[in-house]
C-alpha cells in the first residue's frame, strides 16, 4: 500500500487490524528514501509516494481470508488511507514483495553506514525523524544518506545512516544524531537487539537514574558473581 501522509499510517493500521479480525501478522513501513533505493527496477508500486506499507495476514480459511483481505484493502483505498495498492497473487509475488523489505544490504553499497534499531511510539515517529534529519544536515551537510524502515505496528524503526569515513569518531557523531532525539520522543535506543557494549553509553537516554539503579540491583541479585554478560550493560567496574 502506498501512502502520501504519515498521519494516514496509524489510521491505516487501525482499519486493517479491525477488518482483518485478528489475522494481521505484518505491518511494515518503508519510507520513500528506503523504498526508492532498494526497489530500484523492481518497484511493485510507482516511486514518488512518501510511504510504502507491506501488509500480511494469515488465517486458517484461505478463501474467507483472501476475501476479507481484499475487502480491507478496498476500504483503505476508498477511505483515502492509501493512494495505491498491489496485492500478491502468488507465493512468488509475495516473496518478491518481502525481498524489497529485506534488501537492507543495498543501503550499504556506497560506503560506510550504520544500522540502528530504535523504538518509539508510532505517533512520535515523524517528529523524531525530522529532528534526526536536521541534526544529520547540521553535522554532515549533504554528505550523508538516511534510509528508514521498520515494524511500525510495534513502534520499531530501523535507520540506516551513511556518512563519514567509518572511524569511531564519525560513528560517535552519527550515534548522537540518532540517539539523542529519542529522549524527547519517549523512545528507546534498542527495540529488538538489546543494549550491549555498543549502546550502554546511551542507556541513560531511555532510562532514568532510578530505573538504572533497579536494573543494577536485579543484575546483582541474579548474578552475584558477575559472570553473565560481564560489562555488557553496566561498567565492569560496577560488577563483582
Amino acid at each position: 500500500l502506498a501512502c502520501d501522509e504519515f498521519a494516514r499510517i496509524p489510521q491505516l493500521l487501525r482499519l486493517l487490524d479491525s477488518r482483518l479480525s485478528g489475522t494481521l501478522t505484518a505491518f511494515e513501513v518503508m519510507w520513500n528514501d528506503y523504498y526508492s533505493l532498494v526497489a530500484r527496477d523492481r518497484q511493485p508500486l510507482a516511486d514518488g509516494f512518501s510511504y510504502y506499507v507491506l501488509v500480511e495476514a494469515q488465517g486458517n480459511d484461505s478463501q474467507r481470508d483472501s476475501d476479507r483481505f481484499l475487502s480491507a484493502v478496498e476500504h483503505a483505498l476508498t477511505e483515502g488511507l492509501a493512494a495505491d495498492a498491489m496485492i500478491a497473487q502468488s507465493g512468488r509475488e509475495r516473496n518478491e514483495l518481502w525481498a524489497i523489505r529485506e534488501s537492507v544490504e543495498l543501503t550499504l553499497e556506497d560506503g560506510p553506514a550504520m544500522i540502528f534499531d530504535v523504538g518509539l511510539p508510532l505517533s512520535a515517529m515523524e517528529s523524531y525523524l525530522a529532528e534526526v534529519r536536521r541534526q544529520l544536515r547540521d553535522e554532515w551537510g549533504s554528505a550523508h544518506r538516511l534510509s528508514v524502515f521498520g515494524h511500525a505496528g510495534d513502534g520499531n524503526l530501523h535507520l540506516v545512516v551513511a556518512a563519514g569515513d567509518g572511524t569511531s569518531a564519525a560513528q560517535l557523531r552519527i550515534e548522537r544524531c540518532v540517539y539523542e532525539p529519542l529522549a524527547d520522543a519517549g523512545g528507546t535506543v534498542s527495540a529488538e537487539h538489546g543494549i550491549g557494549l555498543e549502546k550502554k553509553q546511551w542507556l541513560s537516554i531511555c532510562r532514568n537514574p532510578a530505573e538504572i539503579a533497579v536494573m543494577r540491583k536485579l543484575k546483582a541479585a541474579l548474578d552475584p558473581r558477575g559472570i553473565l554478560n560481564h560489562g555488557r550493560i553496566f561498567s565492569a567496574d560496577d560488577e563483582p
